[in-house]
Formats: C-alpha cells, sequence, structure tokens
C-alpha cells in the first residue's frame, strides 16, 4: 500500500545541497508503546470565515508548490496521524500563517521526538553581532550601515522521511492531504532548518568570503562600509556588497526570498532589537518590554499565597523570551539559573505537564523583574575583551574550606575571612565563587568611582570563572551571580574573571589559609585586615 500513497522521496525544486529528506529518521520513534496505529486529531473548519479562507488559499498554494499532496480521500490510512491545523497571525495581525499543533494531544507527533536528540543546535544571538562592531568601531571613519535578509518560508523548505510524512496528514473540509516538509509547530523543525542553514552560512563565509555575517534561524545580518553599495539586478536595487553577495549564493543555490524582507540601514531592527550602528546601541523597544513585564508579573503573582502553575510549554516559552531579552540585558542571566532545572526532563513529558513556581524561581524573576522595570531598555556597547594590563584595579582571589582571601598587588593590600558559618563545610566552589563577589564589593566600596572601571579578578578555581564569564551556574550559586550583577549594574564598572596558575596565587592562597607569617614572607610590606563577606543565601531548586 505504501507506493500508491502520496509521498515523496526527495523535495521539489530543490537545490541537491538538501535534495533529501532529512527528518526524522532516528530522532523520532514513530512506534511507541501505547500509541495507536492511526490518530484522528484534526479540527473542523474554523468558524472565522477569514481564518478558514486562508487555509484553504494555503492549501492550494502548498498543493502549487508540491509540499502538500493533492487530497487522498476523507479517510486514514493505516499508519497515519492527522494534527490539528490552525490559521496564526504573524507579527502583524492582518497576516496568517498556517501552523500545525504537533504538540496536541496524549499521542502528539512531538512526544514522539526526545529533546535530547535535538538539543545542541545553537542560535546565534546578538553577542556575537556586538562583537563585530566593537571589532569594526573607529571614530575617524563612518559608522558602517547594517542589513538584514530573510529566507522565505524557511521551515517549509525541509523535506521530511517519508515515515514521517504519512504522520503529517493535514485536514481541510475533511480531505485528507500528505505534508511532505518541515511544519511549523513540529518539535525538530528548527533543529532541521539550523543544520542545513548553518552549511549554507558556512559557505557564505568560506567560499564566499562574506565578512562578519551572523545568522538567526532565518535572519542573516551584518554590517558592512556605508559606500559599498552594490547593484542587485533582480531587484534593480543599489544594496550593501555584503547582502547582494549573500543573495546571489541564496539564487544559487535556490533558496527563496522577497524584496521586501531584504532591508537596510542603521538604526535596524534585527530580531526584533533595533540596533545603531552609530550610537553602539541595542534597545528593547518599549512595547515587547512591556508584553515581557507583564508575562514575568502573571509567574511571580501569588494568590491567596497560592503558588502558581503553569504548563511545561509556557515555562519554555518564557525562557526563550527572556533569553531574547538577555541580548540587551545580558547581566540578567542568572534570573534563569533556578528554571532550567525546572524544565528539564529526561525522556518523554507531556508538553502540558503543570509545573509550580516555587520561591526561588519567583524571587529570582521578581529580580528580574525590578531591574528591567528600572532599566532604561537600551544597552550600549562595549568590549568585553580588554587586556588585564590597562585594569584600573587587579585582585587576586582564593578560598579553602575553612577560609577566603584576596590581595591587591599594587595596594600590598590584603584580606581575610573565615567561610560563613552556615554553609555546608564541603562547599569550596561556593567558598572560591564567594571570594570573588567579596573582592568586587570590597572594590567598589573603596575605591568609588563616578565613572565606569576596569577591573580584573583573577583566581585558580575555573569554576569560578566559567560561572562568572557565562553568568549561567547550578543553583546553589545563583544569589552569588546575582549579588555579582547587582553591583556591575550599579556602577557600571567592567569587570573580567580569569584564571591564574595556583603557583602563581601563593599570597591569597596563604590569606585563605590564614597563614599570615607565610603571606608576608611573600610579600613583607603586606598590610593584612579582615573582611566581611555578604550572607547569601545557599540555595537549591525542587520540580
Amino acid at each position: 500500500m505504501v507506493p500508491s500513497l502520496p509521498l515523496q522521496p526527495t523535495g521539489p525544486s530543490m537545490p541537491n545541497l538538501y535534495r533529501h529528506p532529512l527528518y526524522p529518521n532516528s530522532a523520532a520513534n514513530t512506534h511507541l508503546p501505547g500509541y495507536p496505529p492511526t490518530h484522528d486529531a484534526s479540527l473542523p473548519p474554523p468558524a472565522d470565515e477569514l481564518h478558514a479562507m486562508f487555509l484553504h488559499t494555503q492549501r492550494d498554494l502548498e498543493i502549487s508548490k508540491n509540499r502538500f499532496s493533492p487530497s487522498f480521500g476523507t479517510k486514514l490510512l493505516p499508519g497515519m496521524y492527522s494534527m490539528p491545523i490552525h490559521a496564526v497571525p504573524k507579527s502583524d495581525p492582518s497576516d496568517l500563517q498556517m501552523v500545525t499543533n504537533q504538540s496536541a494531544g496524549e499521542f502528539s507527533l512531538n512526544s514522539m521526538v526526545l529533546h535530547n536528540d535535538i538539543a545542541g543546535y545553537p542560535l546565534n544571538n546578538m553577542r556575537h553581532l556586538g562583537k563585530i562592531l566593537l571589532a569594526r568601531h573607529n571614530p575617524q571613519h563612518p559608522p558602517p550601515i547594517l542589513w538584514k535578509s530573510d529566507i522565505a518560508e524557511a521551515y517549509r523548505l525541509m523535506p521530511v522521511h517519508p515515515y514521517w510524512q504519512i504522520k503529517q496528514v493535514n485536514t481541510i473540509d475533511g480531505f485528507r492531504h500528505i505534508d511532505r516538509n518541515g511544519a511549523f509547530g513540529g518539535r525538530g523543525t528548527g533543529s532541521i532548518w539550523i543544520s542545513f542553514n548553518a552549511l549554507v552560512t558556512w559557505i557564505a563565509i568560506h567560499i564566499k568570503l562574506i565578512e562578519f555575517l551572523c545568522a538567526y534561524s532565518d535572519d542573516s545580518f551584518g554590517p558592512d562600509a556605508a559606500d559599498n553599495l552594490v547593484l542587485y539586478w533582480p531587484y534593480n536595487k543599489l544594496m550593501p556588497g555584503n547582502q547582494v553577495k549573500l543573495l546571489l549564493l541564496w539564487d544559487e543555490l535556490g533558496i527563496p526570498h522577497k524584496e521586501k524582507k531584504q532591508i537596510f540601514g542603521s538604526p535596524l531592527k534585527i530580531i526584533g532589537i533595533d540596533v545603531d550602528s552609530n550610537l553602539m546601541t541595542m534597545t528593547l523597544p518599549a512595547d515587547r518590554l512591556h508584553a515581557l513585564l507583564q508575562e514575568l508579573e502573571k509567574f511571580t503573582r501569588y494568590t491567596n499565597r497560592k503558588s502558581p502553575s503553569f504548563a511545561l510549554k509556557v515555562w519554555q516559552r518564557l525562557a526563550g523570551w527572556l533569553n531574547w531579552a538577555f541580548n540587551v540585558f545580558p547581566l540578567l542571566r542568572p534570573s534563569l539559573n533556578n528554571v532550567y532545572p525546572k524544565i528539564s526532563f529526561h525522556g518523554r513529558v507531556n508538553p502540558d505537564l503543570k509545573l509550580y513556581v516555587n520561591m526561588a524561581i519567583r524571587n529570582d524573576l521578581l529580580w528580574a523583574t525590578q531591574h528591567l522595570s528600572n532599566a532604561t531598555s537600551t544597552h550600549v556597547l562595549r568590549s568585553i575583551y580588554w587586556s588585564p594590563d590597562i585594569a584600573d584595579i587587579t585582585i587576586y582571589c582564593d578560598a579553602c574550606l575553612d577560609g577566603m582571601g584576596f590581595y591587591y598587588p599594587e595596594h600590598e593590600l590584603g584580606f581575610y575571612a573565615t567561610v560563613p558559618p552556615d554553609t555546608p563545610s564541603d562547599q569550596i566552589l561556593y567558598f572560591e565563587a564567594l571570594c570573588v563577589a567579596s573582592a568586587l564589593q570590597h572594590a567598589t566600596e573603596t575605591f568609588p568611582s563616578k565613572s565606569s572601571l576596569q577591573i580584573v579578578l583573577f583566581t585558580d578555581n575555573t569554576n569560578s570563572v566559567n560561572i562568572f564569564s557565562s553568568l549561567y551556574s547550578l543553583p546553589a550559586y545563583t544569589e552569588i551571580l546575582k549579588f555579582f550583577c547587582d553591583i556591575l549594574i550599579q556602577t557600571m564598572h567592567q569587570v573580567r574573571v580569569l584564571h591564574v596558575p595556583s603557583s602563581s596565587n601563593a599570597v591569597t592562597d596563604a590569606l585563605s589559609h590564614a597563614q599570615f607569617t607565610s603571606a608576608l614572607a611573600l610579600v613583607p610590606s603586606l598590610s593584612i585586615s579582615y573582611f566581611q563577606p555578604p550572607r547569601l543565601p545557599l540555595g537549591a531548586v525542587k520540580k
């Protein structure tokens, strides 16, 4: 029976680069125990005439592009699944798109795809663009122009495996159509697209020699010299040279695009963020910031002292939303450190699973809310890779199970404290991180400055280097990171936490062990004092 089905092993009019079906193969198990061989979760036609008409028009368009099969009747055949489809507004409410709800119901298609099998497909972020703009910034030259290009119907270009095609039956007015390509709403569709576009981007950079190219899903963007405008003849328009090179590559590969989505200028909105290469700023639009604050208010509001609960997919949406906002507010990253363990599961999990907001998460989200409410919504680009040799303040840090110490070599000042009494005696990594945060607090209080200072903190503990560089940690360290970021937000200081070999950290090693005679033997003029570390809770998260 299979050969008679309207399945296709390849996508029509695709370049050889993506001619073979990609998904799912090993990433999905379509024969799960307890799942019926055939399942119909389709919906009746929408009551909204505009939405119903759109679905008809979109079906005809998909058939014309050979991505939908013609109808094969009104009944599902063995092995077939039909999920609900919806007409969903895009960012412009007057513009609709067809979305398949592959998470609907107990036997959803997305439940056949394990998260771990599709994880690890990174999206580029605006930090990369920021680094490029900083590297190119030269006050003696005109600022660069920004450009952004968008691929049309990106996910819909990806052909899927015939075994998966029979699971993607779309039902419109009772008639059945096989969807042969990746669907909006499919759990693995994004990872397939990222894999494909990563290869295209690699070709663009290494074969076509397009400089300073960034990519985020179906958007590609970057800077170019303001006077480097080249004619792109299909649009009969002068455009930035790098943008033209990319469009010509897409044309060569048969990748579709629309003129209205190929834009350039400065400032320019890129992945919803206003980027200004003249002022060197990134700004979150006020309406988007307001919407994010409203969502955070839902998570942090306790009605009648009862913790709210949300479906797993709602938690995941909030995490994605905040990660997007971190492009402008990078110092708020610790606010998700308790959320990640909450929404991480091994194996299959129902996306509608209800999860409660615990107190640690509520406190973290309230912390983020407070800073977002007080923020200007604009992030000024500053280099984070300056040389330690130009630091205004240099501090060496170390800790042991009994004490902590830090040392200002230029000032020959050393400081010591015992570890807080209410922390577990085996938390050496916690003490190392607490020592770094304590040193930063001490420096900002001892050397007050109205202007931004560059401070370098050396430690021989790689765990501390990692968490302060990424601002991501296990829940136990979240309060330390929040305290650290509070100082940076308040002072605007630039801080780098760097690794130093233990052999070069002998003074603070002696201080942390309260071996003051040994420290004085290394630096005879060293002045040693006690310091009071901040009292921060040691957190742990529960699902």
